[in-house]
């Protein structure tokens, strides 16, 4: 009689995250999933007549695979061949020098693009003009992105392909003008994203082929779960969902994909009933919008001025009837919606907007989810907690930016709140972290150290009653985030009948030196019972 061939972890410190057994020294594994948990002589008991793999754990610290809650693996997929801007760059001349190095390998009239760009971290300490960029070519288009994904730079080669005048205007965006009121090359919120249309979309097979390459990176971190939210810059949504079926039908997919679209792509979709649909390792989600820009380009919708821009508090990029339409429309068709909120302002605006589409459909169970919610107050949380709606904090900000939101965007008094995940574990109210990759490298375990030590690049502590406990941080990474993945919990926690998706540290992430989270080592990431990432 043939049986299955089972697998077992032995030797291994386990966290399952679940209160009917919290530790635990070795699981079974079957078909992908968790069959059984235990000591190392009852799981060696289970599968004793039955063929089984061993795999020795070597008394390292076994976790539930980490869920990045808010990324864009598709776009960081992307990004590979192109320029990266960020450290080791200094100043606006090392970024010049790199991407004229591409300029020369790459045909004339082919698009140059570099991202990354960050203009307050430079001893520059400015953005790029179309000058800047000529140097670079006059014989391809060049486009740079900048660090906050809202943003952009091109070359006058660029200007003239997209056919940008100085009459030209875009709402929720701005194409900038020089003082001559010719187009300067400086492309702002939905002028960037409306840009990016005209780039190049690749091959079925370079997108395989990106993608395989992007989910490594994202395995080497522990990751096993990826929400794609927004699905679809640039027209690319297609190509992406094809090459993410792909690797699955092929057995290559090394972690599940959890998608959400944009706009267009996620009305097309809705029109078939393509929501909470898929496998257990691509499934369709839901939509994702946009109400505000980013914090440290001056562009997120605060309620009160800028720290160093009197009379500027930034704008919603849609009018508040479009964000209300637009909430009330797909709540009522019971599809989850994640929706882009950096500012305070942002912040009251959808929650205004979901409080009103409750009323009329009164779900809590849908996971609507705010990106960011950076600058979410202690009443905005309980009105979130209220009506179920799940936070996602931008965790690295307050090391990365923390010191210049404090001097020049937001000032240290609304730093020492920002992504307020400290508040959040006070109401007992799920929430998840993450660093919006490519906006920075993907990382777990950073984002958790941040959020438990919340210390700045320069070396200052902003909001410690933010601080939230290394095991608060597991839970954001894991068990929290679970809950939105299609309104049912099949991942997060090592529980019985839940897909055998872990990740292997070198040390206790729950019992550490807060100081040494960010060194813990990833060994091993298992994503259904299989090995994706081994150091």
């Amino acid at each position: 009689m043939l049986k299955e061939a089972k697998k077992i972890f032995i030797n291994a410190n386990i966290t399952t995250l679940c209160e009917v057994l919290p530790l635990a020294e070795a699981v079974c594994v079957s078909k992908g999933r968790i069959e059984a948990i235990g000591s190392v002589a009852e799981i060696q008991s289970y599968v004793a007549n039955i063929e089984h793999e061993v795999i020795d754990c070597k008394g390292k610290y076994l976790y539930p695979g980490f869920i990045d809650s808010h990324s864009h693996l598709t776009l960081y997929s992307k990004m590979a061949n192109n320029v990266f801007c960020g450290l080791p760059s200094r100043n606006v001349n090392d970024v010049l020098t790199l991407i004229k190095e591409k300029a020369k390998n790459t045909p004339k009239g082919e698009w140059i693009i570099a991202y990354a760009y960050d203009d307050t971290g430079l001893e520059d300490g400015r953005h790029l003009t179309r000058s800047d960029l000529d140097t670079i070519s006059t014989e391809h288009p060049v486009f740079v992105f900048h660090i906050s994904s809202h943003m952009g730079y091109i070359n006058s080669f660029a200007i003239k392909q997209l056919g940008i005048t100085k009459d030209s205007s875009i709402e929720g965006g701005e194409y900038a003008k020089d003082a001559q009121g010719e187009p300067s090359g400086f492309l702002v919120e939905c002028a960037y994203f409306e840009a990016q249309k005209v780039l190049p979309i690749p091959s079925l097979e370079e997108m395989v082929d990106f993608l395989k390459n992007g989910i490594a990176d994202y395995n080497k971190c522990g990751i096993t779960t990826f929400f794609d939210g927004g699905i679809g810059f640039g027209g690319t949504g297609p190509i992406c969902v094809k090459a993410l079926l792909n690797l699955e039908r092929k057995d290559e997919l090394n972690a599940r994909a959890y998608l959400q679209f944009l706009g267009d792509d996620m009305e097309m979709l809705a029109n078939y009933g393509l929501f909470d649909f898929g496998s257990d390792y691509v499934k369709l989600g839901g939509l994702k919008f946009f109400t505000d820009g980013s914090i440290q380009i001056l562009t997120a919708a605060l309620s009160k001025d800028y720290h160093t821009r009197p009379n500027h508090k930034g704008n919603l990029l849609c009018s508040v009837e479009e964000i209300e339409s637009t909430i009330e429309k797909y709540h009522s068709m019971n599809i989850q919606i994640a929706v882009h909120t950096n500012g305070d302002a942002a912040v009251e605006a959808a929650l205004i907007a979901f409080e009103k589409a409750f009323e009329k459909n009164p779900r809590t169970d849908l996971s609507h989810m705010l990106i960011h919610a950076q600058m979410a107050s202690e009443n905005h949380l309980d009105r979130m907690k209220a009506i179920g709606i799940f936070p996602s904090f931008f965790a690295k900000h307050i090391e990365v930016w923390g010191d210049r939101h404090a001097n020049i965007f937001i000032g240290p008094e609304r730093t020492a709140r920002l992504n307020p995940a400290g508040s959040a574990v006070r109401r007992n109210m799920p929430f998840g972290l993450h660093v919006d990759t490519p906006v920075l490298p993907v990382t777990a375990l950073e984002a958790m150290h941040t959020a438990v030590n919340r210390i700045s690049a320069g070396g200052h502590l902003y909001g410690e009653d933010q601080r939230i406990s290394p095991l608060e941080a597991l839970k954001a990474y894991t068990i929290y985030p679970a809950l939105c993945c299609n309104t049912r919990s099949d991942r997060g926690s090592i529980a019985i009948g839940n897909h055998a998706d872990f990740v292997l540290l070198d040390q206790d992430l729950l019992n550490i030196n807060h100081l040494e989270i960010k060194n813990i080592k990833v060994l091993k990431t298992i994503c259904g019972g299989r090995t994706v990432y081994e150091d």
